[in-house]
Order: C-alpha cells, then structure tokens, then sequence
C-alpha cells in the first residue's frame, strides 16, 4: 500500500491533521481517506501523549472494533499496536513488506520495519478494523 502521502507529517502531540498529528490521529487519516472509516478522535480523551497511563488506558480499553490478527497474517492497512516503556502507548499501520507507516515525538511520520531492532521487541500485536 503506497501511503508516501502520508510520510513527513510533522509530530503534534494530540494533533488529527496534516498540520501536525500524533500516532493515533495518523492512523486516523490513513483511515479516513483510504478506507472511509472515521475512528474516534479520543482527542480529548488524554491530556497529552506524554501522559503514559492516560494513552495505555485508552489503546487497552478501546478494542470493540478490532480484531487481533496473528503475526504473519497481517496486511497492509492493519493496525500495528507497540510498547513504549513496557505499556501498549504507540500505533502504526501496516503499508505491507513488513513495514508500518507512524509517527513520534521528536520526528516526521516515516515508514519503517517493524521487524527491525528497534521496533521488533515493541510490537505488542496486530489489529484489524472491523470496517476494513
């Protein structure tokens, strides 16, 4: 899935546009504009990504939607779900060849391997919209 539109939006903690966004208001665009499906914003929903408990609570509690995909089964579009300090507090999407398309603090949203080093042991799982 090519999502190079979508690469280089600035990061702005609870941003939904391309103006500046966070991981879930990415994940939010790709969404929307491939796929029709509008997800909740959940904007208002934690004061800021920083606040760790606040994003876990919401990533944990908020799966009525999705359903869990084994690895291996994953296709692009499905939604990539990742530790940050041990807690399920970061989202990518799958673009396919083992690569997600998400953004984080500090950085602009990029395409990556989720196999890599560095995200390899942060994948929690996989997630499939029930509207994809």
């Amino acid at each position: 899935m090519d999502l190079t539109e979508f690469v280089g939006l600035p990061w702005l903690d609870r941003g939904r546009d391309r103006n500046g966004c966070d991981c879930w208001g990415l994940l939010g665009m790709v969404y929307a504009e491939r796929f029709g499906i509008v997800l909740p914003s959940f904007r208002d929903d934690y004061p800021t990504a920083a606040d760790g408990d606040a994003v876990s609570a919401l990533l944990e509690g908020r799966r009525e939607s999705w359903s869990e995909i084994s690895e291996g089964a994953e296709r692009a579009g499905d939604a990539v779900l990742m530790s940050v300090g041990g807690r399920p507090r970061h989202i990518g999407v799958v673009v396919g060849g083992g690569r997600l398309l998400h953004i984080e603090r500090g950085t602009g949203s990029i395409v990556e391997s989720y196999r890599s080093l560095r995200l390899r042991r942060r994948v929690l799982g996989f997630f499939r919209h029930a509207a994809a």
